[in-house]
């Protein structure tokens, strides 16, 4: 089983919470939550993780939604609408204010494959007397070749297309411009000593993959940049000795942070000695290239969080659109599966056609949803076995104005309802609703009208068996310019046969109940 967790550094211990599933979790400061946070800007239910299972496409997953709390439930800076859900990635951080915690995937394959153990035995309490925290300077202060340096490195930090490059891009540009011999870019994992190495110039870890740091450096960096020296005249310092053992002289930690989201440390170090008014320097220059690489984090961390919860709405949008069509499935069981075919039939005759991957996709949502009108026609109708009457037969044309309807206040659905409210109006204009005649129609309209028609041909139906495949292509043939467009029908029928069976062959109708 998967082992995720919930840590948050306080007071420079970590506190942590096991996530076991399935859930639910809440979150707040009532004694009865999962988590308790003891605060009163947390609220009493603030918010609640639930477990979502594996599926054959997606991953399992635990969910995160804020139970309109005051103070909100905020996703790598961003805050989570009231009532939406937002599926949680390893290294998200959740800031439910006062409290931060980082979300950790033990089985994540950035976890275990870069997830190291800081060297060195415990450090005692004397170390905390050995590092020192350091006020980063404003440029202004650097020498004329240090601000070159600084604008070289902001220019190729915000040319970094990704958030490894802008790493690698950062520990690059401190060591150009700070001259140290080992830069680093780290993470907390909040697991003990585990840090993540995700850039580095020089070389920060041991021959036995343990990293060469403090970590108390490292838990003191939470606060603010420090610094710490090697002074072999001050006896007993425990970061003196610990810098010593690694043969350095002189190291500084900085966090990369931008209102209020840590994105990692920036950590250096060198085996030359530095007189703290050079160190300080360096710490500064160090700074502001950390702080070129935040803003760049930051807008990449804004535009992939605007990414996932358009995914996650797309995901909603699309599991409520099958469920519609389940719906009508249900009503009868003898056109299971008809709206999946007509999408890949039209589908197939977008690609044939070379309408280009935009047109090509929404011909295939335009036929997923086409039939969604039906959702308002009777069932009696639908499952009906004899020959419908005049008026059971009116019920059946207003599907395509109900789904029109249905779909036309959904932003997503904007560009398919022509093909919606068309597919059964006809070339020489006997079809309905509109008795559309020729280029009237929509292209979305006369692809869906064919590909509908040979899905209900090819399909057994409670009145009749399905007919034979071929005998159908010859019939669309000889409907040509009268029901279906000419030069759409033609792409239709020089599809190889082969492409069109394998789509028949997921028609597996029910019977009846």
């Amino acid at each position: 089983m998967a082992d995720f967790w919930l840590i948050s550094p306080t007071d420079n211990k970590d506190v942590k919470f096991q996530l076991v599933q399935p859930g639910p979790i809440s979150i707040g400061r009532e004694q009865s939550c999962g988590i308790v946070l003891v605060d009163r800007a947390v609220s009493r239910q603030h918010a609640s993780l639930q477990w979502t299972p594996p599926t054959a496409h997606e991953p399992g997953s635990w969910r995160i939604a804020d139970l309109g709390s005051s103070g909100g439930t905020f996703i790598n800076g961003v805050r989570l609408p009231m009532g939406r859900s937002m599926a949680l990635c390893h290294g998200d951080q959740i800031e439910i204010a006062p409290w931060n915690f980082d979300f950790i995937d033990q089985q994540s394959p950035i976890n275990m494959s870069r997830t190291v153990v800081m060297s060195g035995g415990k450090e005692n309490s004397q170390e905390n007397s050995r590092i020192e925290r350091v006020n980063l300077s404003a440029p202004a202060v650097f020498a004329h070749n240090q601000l070159l340096l600084l604008l070289e490195s902001g220019e190729v930090i915000h040319k970094a297309t990704d958030e490894l490059s802008v790493y690698q891009a950062l520990v690059n540009a401190a060591a150009k411009s700070t001259q140290f011999e080992n830069v680093a870019f780290v993470r907390s994992t909040g697991q003990g000593e585990a840090v993540e190495v995700l850039a580095q110039v020089g070389n920060i870890q041991d021959p036995s993959g343990k990293t060469r740091m403090s970590r108390t450096m490292l838990r003191q960096a939470r606060q603010g940049p420090v610094v710490a020296k090697a002074n072999e005249a001050v006896e007993g310092g425990g970061i003196a000795m610990s810098l010593q053992g690694m043969d350095v002289r002189c190291a500084i930690c900085i966090p990369v942070e931008l209102s209020g989201m840590l994105f990692g440390f920036l950590y250096l170090d060198d085996r030359k000695q530095s007189d703290d008014a050079m160190l300080a320097i360096t710490a500064s220059i160090a700074g502001a290239v950390s702080r070129m690489a935040a803003q760049s984090l930051g807008n990449q961390q804004r535009v992939r969080m605007e990414q996932r919860f358009a995914m996650e709405q797309q995901l909603m949008f699309g599991g409520t659109m099958h469920a519609l069509i389940a719906a009508i499935d249900a009503k009868d069981p003898y056109t299971r599966g008809h709206s999946d075919r007509v999408a890949a039939f039209a589908k197939l005759i977008a690609e044939t056609a070379n309408l280009g991957a935009d047109m090509i996709e929404r011909t295939h949502l335009c036929g997923t949803v086409h039939d969604i009108g039906k959702i308002g026609v009777p069932e009696a109708v639908l499952r009906k076995a004899a020959r419908l009457t005049d008026e059971e037969f009116a019920q059946i044309q207003v599907h395509p104005e109900v789904g029109y309807g249905i779909l036309r206040d959904i932003p997503q659905m904007l560009q398919v309802l022509p093909g919606v409210i068309e597919h059964h109006e006809k070339w020489d204009g006997s079809g309905y609703p509109c008795k559309l005649v020729g280029d009237q129609i929509s292209v979305l309209g006369r692809i869906i009208g064919i590909a509908d028609c040979f899905d209900a041909m090819t399909s057994a139906r409670v009145y009749r068996p399905a007919r034979e495949v071929g005998e159908v292509l010859v019939e669309i043939e000889k409907c040509l310019g009268r029901h279906f467009d000419p030069e759409f029908g033609k792409v239709f029928l020089s599809i190889p046969r082969t492409k069109l069976d394998q789509i028949i062959a997921t028609n597996t109708p029910l019977k009846a109940s």
